[in-house]
Parts: structure tokens; sequence; C-alpha cells
């Protein structure tokens, strides 16, 4: 599986962990670090919107094709590939290329898929059973990018009628749906005869979405042209005459070409949330990444004491930091999940005030009357250095002292967070279920838990989650949310978003934090 850092909407891939457990949020999961100055929402004159649309992103993909890209440049993909589902702004699952999906039988072991009738690829194939297990076939056996190892339970994939499909697992993954959906965009279907040459899809598109490449007005890196894919089964998805991709790398270049009418929609930048504000744009920006310090060593001392960990959590306050940084202290985040994803507990938020008493009393029963000091990794990445200084400030006052080491680039600092050098470096998480969160921070292989530190109870309640029906799964999330928390696996700070602008005269972009902060990108239209 391979596993990624999302900041700022850029991913760093790291090496694949041996487990074959369910991945799908790190390729995001561990997503996100896009330090935010709140989740405004505003809306003024930037901008216009016509029969073209102009989508500004910071980064362009290596490559088109989604099997060997990464889930960071969805903002490319979704124009051309519709998913298989559909994961709405409330967090529920809608049809997409399929109709109907799920798990039969007993166990969680097969999973079928019902395929949506008349639908057809960009070159006119026919989207059916066989084209659909074509393409995952394919997609499994890449080695690499982020979207493969999401399919890693999966040990066969059958068409068992025209539009049917079953995939038999090796173990059972509730994170399937998930990947299929856009956030991940397992279910990015292309056509067989693409797959049959896959450079095509290096620099064109072959999927069954609204939109096609068109080669001839795209320069790799700068633009990218996409216009109505002429055999689309819904028409009425098709809202312009051209979309056009702009490649913008500085924030605020991407306000001033927002400004200047020049592009409609963007990703947003933690930096310029403000400013973008301030233009007139309306700001999307859902909490979406659990960041704060990793409390990893969890088998050393200090870290060991489940009471030197509780303590650390009670002797920070959370919505002073949140307020103080990112604008706004409803982001302050002490547990492991968000509001509208299914192992969220409002009771929880109260788990940890803030309380420097009961944190100094902690830590003196645990034999740590006059405090110690704590091994910090950082990185200056989207401010997370100015996030570790304010944590450290507040540690202080209990006696607990961090010795930061501070790494400016991703590169750098992944190298250094695995390495299993520093007990508790920084940490930006992004939070769907706990099945992403098992991926890259519970699995004793993942490499935010560069410890690989088990907990029997904790493993004991992955495995029923992993077993159990849907009407059960959300009330398993719970427990494993309470019981991390109750353990202390990390002092989670923030829940920082992901964010998004919009001129005015645009609608249809919904990125909510059950979404994953994703939305379907080619749902953006004009308001009349």
């Amino acid at each position: 599986m391979n596993v990624s850092i999302r900041l700022s909407h850029r991913r760093f891939q790291a090496p694949r962990p041996r487990s074959s457990a369910a991945v799908a949020l790190v390729a995001a999961t561990a997503l996100v670090l896009t330090a935010c100055s709140g989740g405004a929402s505003s809306k003024g004159a930037a901008g216009s919107v016509g029969d073209d649309l102009t989508f500004g992103a910071p980064l362009s993909p290596p490559s088109l094709n989604p099997a060997v890209g990464d889930p960071a440049y969805g903002s490319f993909y979704q124009w051309a590939y519709d998913p298989l589902m559909v994961m709405r702004p409330d967090g529920t699952f809608g049809p997409g290329l399929a109709v109907k999906w799920g798990y039969v039988g007993k166990g969680n072991r097969a999973y079928e898929l019902t395929l949506r009738k008349g639908v057809k690829f960009s070159d006119g194939t026919a989207l059916d059973a066989q084209a659909v297990k074509t393409y995952l076939d394919y997609e499994r056996a890449q080695k690499t990018g982020s979207v493969p190892g999401m399919l890693g339970n999966v040990a066969s994939v059958k068409a068992t009628g025209p539009l049917t499909v079953r995939l038999t697992l090796r173990a059972s993954d509730p994170n399937l749906t998930f990947a299929f959906a856009q956030a991940f965009g397992v279910g990015n279907i292309a056509s067989p005869k693409a797959v049959a040459k896959p450079a095509s899809l290096d620099n064109g598109t072959a999927g069954a979405g609204p939109y096609m490449l068109d080669a001839s007005r795209t320069v790799a890196s700068d633009h990218y042209t996409f216009v109505p894919n002429p055999n689309y089964w819904n028409k009425d998805r098709q809202h312009f005459k051209q979309v056009t991709i702009r490649v913008i790398p500085n924030s605020s270049s991407m306000i001033q070409a927002m400004r200047a009418g020049q592009v409609q929609a963007a990703m947003g930048d933690a930096t310029t949330l403000q400013a973008a504000a301030g233009a007139g744009l309306t700001v999307l920006a859902p909490p979406q990444a659990m960041t704060g310090l990793n409390l990893a060593d969890r088998q050393g001392k200090p870290l060991s004491d489940v009471r030197v960990r509780q303590a650390l959590n009670y002797a920070v306050d959370r919505k002073a930091i949140a307020k103080a940084l990112y604008g706004d202290e409803k982001l302050a985040l002490s547990q492991y999940a968000l509001p509208g994803q299914a192992g969220y507990e409002a009771s929880l938020d109260s788990t940890y005030p803030y309380d420097p008493a009961r944190a100094k009393s902690l830590l003196a029963a645990a034999g740590y009357p006059d405090g110690f000091t704590l091994s910090v990794l950082d990185t200056t990445l989207v401010g997370l250095d100015k996030m570790t200084q304010a944590v450290a400030g507040q540690l202080s006052k209990v006696g607990v002292k961090l010795k930061i080491t501070t790494k400016p680039s991703v590169s750098d600092y992944f190298v250094a967070m695995t390495s299993g050098k520093y007990p508790a470096p920084v940490i930006g998480y992004g939070l769907a279920n706990m099945a992403t969160l098992h991926v890259g921070f519970v699995n004793p292989t993942g490499p935010f838990n560069p410890f690989h530190v088990s907990d029997p109870h904790l493993d004991a309640l992955y495995k029923q989650y992993f077993a159990a029906d849907e009407k059960d799964s959300a009330a398993l999330q719970k427990q494993i949310n309470a019981y991390l928390q109750k353990q202390a696996w990390a002092l989670p700070v923030v829940g920082s978003p992901l964010s998004y602008y919009l001129a005015k005269g645009l609608t249809g972009l919904e990125a909510t934090t059950a979404n994953a902060g994703v939305p379907t990108f080619a749902d953006l239209r004009p308001e009349n």
C-alpha cells in the first residue's frame, strides 16, 4: 500500500507498509495539512462565469492516468472519470457508474457491483462488467501511486454477468466503498482500449465522465483543456462548453487570477483564506485532518505510561491555539474523528479540558513531578512549526520541555518521522473513518506508527469492525475512537481544513468533513 501525506493538496509518496489492511485516506490518510485561518464563507463579486470554466490548481500531475497517480490530483481526474460511487456531502454514498454495491454473504469477503446500463467511455467503448474487471486488475497490478494499495485485500475480480462484478477478498475491508468514491478514485474506470495501451493515459483521458481532454489545447504542467464527452450518459451534468485547469503554484497569484476573473474556482491555501474572503470569494474550508503531536513511542519512557500521555492532553488549551493560529476555536480537536463522521462522539470533546493542575498531578503520579524533556520532530510546512511552538509554550507550564528538531522539506520530515528517532513527531492525518485511521496510524507497519506499537484490545476492536455489517459499524468505530482517546495515542490539537474558492455565480461544490473534504468537481455549475 502506498501512503502519502497531503500538504496543501500536495502529497509525498511514502514506502508501502507491508500490511494488506484497507487503505483509504492515507493516500490521504495521512493526508492534509492545510492550516487554516478559519472556515469563513462569504460571497462577493470577484470573477465571472460563462460558457467556459477555468479552475486553478497549485500542482500538475506527473501523469493523467488515475491508476498510477495520486488522489491529490482529483481535480484533474474527475472531469474525465466518473467514480463507481459518489460520497455525498452527508457522508452517505450514492450511485455513480455503479447503481448497486456492497458485501454479500457472511464475513464480508465477497463484494458485488451492479453497473449502470448504457454507459460508454469517451472512446465509444461500452462500460460493462468485463471492462471494469479489466481496469481493476490493471489497477491492482501497478507498482506506483497511491491507488493500487487500496485494493490490497482483493484476491480476485470476476465478471459474473454483463453488468455485475464480484470482488473476492482475502480479508474483510470496510473501506472498499469509500475507496471507489471520488476522494480516492479507485473507481475511476478507464476504457479497456486505453488499458491495452496504458501510455496513452499519461497525456490523455479515456473515462466515462462528463468531459475529456483536448490534447491539442493542452500544455502539460501549465494548462489542461477539457471538452464535453459526446458519449456521456448524463448530458445534464455537462455544464460548460470547455473546462480549463490552470496550474498556478503561487497562492497569492491564484488569488490575483481570481480577482481578475481569469479563474473562477480553485483549490485554496492556508495562507490566503482571509485574502480570498476579502476578495469576495466563497471560501469552503471543512475540517479534515487531525493535527497535533503523535505520542508515538508508547513503549519507551516517559510515553509508555498512559498517565503521562493523558497529562499532555490536559496540559494544552486547544481552543486558544486554534483561535490564535487558525482564527477559529471551533477547529479545536481532542478525538480521532470529526463531526459528521461515523466514529465521532460529541461527548468525547469534553474528555480532556484544559486543566494544568490535573496534568501536573498525573505527571507526579507517574514519577515525573518536575516534568521531563521530550524530543519532537516538526516541519515548517503549512505552519506546523508554529503549532508546535504554541504547544511547547503550554507544556512548559507543567514542566514538560520540548526539544524540537525542524525539517523544512516534506521528504526530510517524512524520512526522519519514520526513522523511529523521535518519540513525538508532529502529525497531520486526514480523518474519514476508523479504517483509514488504521492504515497509517494504528497499523504497526504504518508510517505514522514508527515504533510499531500494537494493542491487543484495539486489535480485537478492529477485527470486529472489519467484519461488521453496516448497521454495527458506526458503534464499533465510536468504541475505537473512545479507546484511542482514553489511551492518548496522540495529542490532537486542531482539525485542519481543506479549502476551495469560488467566484460569484458558481455553485455545486460541496466539500464537507463528512465527505473527507473532497467534492465532486464536475458538479460545479452556474447558479442560474
